[in-house]
């Protein structure tokens, strides 16, 4: 398991080549061997959360902050999920591994801190990533 995944979000709809709808989660976090930005997702509709899969697939090498290579091999829904939800974009980048070839994606920070705040905290603090808060001036 990833860092910084507990938080309970907002359901959304996923729709799997097969034709039907799963109601899931989003979860956020860093890899523990790198500190990359991990993302998956987690089955929520008979009331009992089970893990239902990585969204995002780690290659080991430098990437952008909020940037995660999606995992099409396995889920190739996911890129058509992460962009009608508003929730990350393709870079134009590709990697390949194997006999696969992965896309870049930039995640939408926003989105993902409303989604996972605990998680992406997590990935952020990580990273060095934190906001910090504004200085206030002193009154005289």
């Amino acid at each position: 398991m990833e860092t910084g995944m507990q938080d309970a979000g907002t359901v959304l709809e996923f729709k799997t080549d097969f034709g039907t709808a799963e109601q899931l989660e989003v979860e956020a976090g860093a890899c523990r061997n790198d500190g990359s930005l991990y993302v998956a997702l987690t089955a929520v509709g008979d009331g009992y959360p089970e893990p239902y899969g990585n969204l995002t697939v780690n290659l080991e090498q430098k990437i952008p902050p909020y940037c995660a290579f999606v995992d099409t091999n396995n889920m190739p829904e996911a890129e058509d999920f992460l962009v009608n939800n508003g929730i990350a974009s393709f870079t134009g980048l590709v990697q390949e591994s194997g006999y696969c070839t992965y896309p870049l994606y930039q995640f939408n920070a926003e989105k993902l801190r409303r989604l996972c705040p605990g998680g992406m905290a997590a990935y952020e603090q990580e990273n060095g990533l934190a906001k910090k808060p504004a200085k206030k001036e002193k009154c005289r």
